[in-house]
């Protein structure tokens, strides 16, 4: 009977090492099927650090998960990660980053190793081969994606290698998948009255309720009302002349943004008069990129201030 109490003692312990997918919430994104989950670890609301270029550093708030997995026997690193950027594009989500050499990046006096650990939590599993100081040695690829939800973004960091040779796992594949879920800011809508208030008294008014896809100058449906109180304002003040300029944050290279930038100028100035009956001659479109921000970009909270188009006074 003792021995009867022992073995069910320790087939409880091992069991609850595995944390089985039904028992998990449902992640934004399907773990690779057939996987085993070593460990997840929901850690709420965090700021993380993470590599978005061979010498860029992005840091950001939101809620932070991480899933530890095995992948099912015979897939490659390069299998599970090509996976999951077809899952991101499926989603209408973008590649930000995709590294095949991850380990030999260093920022800022930091390896890819101690930056990738940053906020990992040993939740004491089942051996010592799991921990956080092991696996990050071990990767092979690098992937980081962003999917835009109704009411959030959500950053997807994908890193997978093989296991430890120490464990006898170096032929099988490993990989950890994070997911941060960020906010959108919430910006006060404007209206004709704040835009006429501002230009007197400070010459220009940010405007963050125009909207448009990551990289493109498209305006989207979503900004009719804020194009509506911009188009009130100059049509009942027809000697008003304004710059309508275009401002984004420092992601990706200085010299498209500046282009973009004034495209999506040029884009609400076409709004304004083709939908909106505004004087073509109140208007001029001017694109700065990243040149004029507001605050620091290091956040995405500060990035989500800079990305803005702001009309003023001529």
């Amino acid at each position: 009977m003792k021995k009867l109490k022992i073995l069910s003692t320790l087939f409880c312990i091992l069991f609850s090492l595995t944390v089985m997918p039904q028992e998990l919430e449902k992640e934004i994104i399907p773990i690779y099927t057939g996987s085993e989950i070593r460990y997840d670890d929901k850690i709420g609301f965090e700021e993380l650090s993470f590599i978005v270029g061979e010498s860029k550093l992005q840091t950001s708030e939101g809620v932070l998960r991480r899933l530890f997995c095995r992948a099912p026997e015979g897939r490659s690193p390069f299998e599970v990660v090509k996976n999951y950027e077809k899952s991101i594009a499926d989603m209408g989500g973008t590649i930000i980053f995709f590294s095949r050499n991850p380990k030999d990046i260093e920022i800022e006096k930091l390896k890819f190793q101690d930056i990738f650990a940053k906020n990992r939590k040993d939740r004491g599993l089942s051996t010592y081969h799991y921990t956080h100081t092991t696996f990050p040695a071990e990767i092979t690829e690098y992937l980081v994606g962003k999917i835009k939800l109704a009411d959030k973004d959500v950053y997807t960091i994908i890193a997978v290698g093989h296991g430890a040779w120490a464990a006898n796992e170096h032929n099988r594949t490993f990989y950890e998948f994070i997911t941060l879920e960020v906010e959108p800011m919430e910006m006060d809508m404007i209206s004709a009255a704040d835009i006429g208030k501002a230009l007197s008294t400070q010459g220009r008014i940010a405007i963050y309720s125009i909207y448009f896809d990551i990289g493109e100058s498209e305006v989207k449906a979503e900004s009719t009302k804020a194009l509506e109180e911009i188009a009130e304002y100059l049509n009942s003040n027809k000697a008003q002349k304004v710059i309508v300029v275009g401002h984004t944050d420092n992601t990706g290279d200085f010299d498209s943004n500046i282009k973009l930038s004034n495209e999506r100028a040029e884009a609400v100035i076409e709004k304004l008069i083709t939908q909106y009956n505004v004087d073509k001659m109140q208007l001029k479109p001017y694109g700065v990129g990243s040149v004029s921000p507001i605050t620091s970009n290091s956040t995405e909270n500060g990035r989500a201030k800079n990305r803005r188009v702001e009309i003023v006074e001529q």
